[in-house]
């Protein structure tokens, strides 16, 4: 089940005290080499105020995502725990765009960006990471391979190897 991130603008405005909500469900993310599977639940619980037209909430989420090493594509499994709070001035602009006259005040941009915030762009399973072949394409984390100097030039790629990076 989808994880339900909408909150009723009309129960914000009436309430005069904290809303607390709890809620599970998917929210597949892609992010570099950082994904959310489609089938991964997140949890997440918040606490949202409204007061003299300033909101005010806090956003605890657990969640479990994967990473593919950028040079060996071997895959990590990660869980996370992370926590955002924050008061917004709802009459004026904000950054967020908040919108009152909206039926529902949608928490799905802070728990994206709480989410990608715990993400590393460019994820590497080891600083010693050997990478793969660029001729053969093997893991030389795990195997050698010993091409000859002929056959190497030969590789549409062989080129790069005099760039100094």
């Amino acid at each position: 089940m989808k994880l339900n991130t909408k909150i009723k603008s009309i129960d914000l405005i009436s309430s005069k005290d904290k809303l607390q909500f709890d809620n599970e469900g998917t929210f597949p993310i892609n992010f570099g080499n950082n994904f959310i599977d489609d089938n991964e639940q997140i949890k997440y619980h918040s606490e949202i105020e409204l007061f003299e037209g300033r909101l005010s909430f806090s956003i605890e989420i657990n969640f479990r995502y994967q990473s593919n090493c950028g040079r060996c594509l071997r895959v990590s499994h990660n869980e996370e725990k992370s926590s955002f709070s924050t008061t917004l001035n709802i009459i004026e602009d904000n950054d967020y765009e908040i919108n009152f006259d909206d039926e529902y005040f949608d928490l799905s941009p802070f728990i994206s960006e709480i989410i990608i915030e715990k993400m590393d762009i460019n994820y590497v399973c080891s600083q010693k990471c050997k990478g793969l072949c660029s001729f053969c394409g093997i893991n030389k984390n795990n195997l050698s391979c010993n091409h000859s100097e002929k056959n190497s030039k030969e590789s549409p790629f062989s080129s790069l190897s005099q760039l100094d990076l």
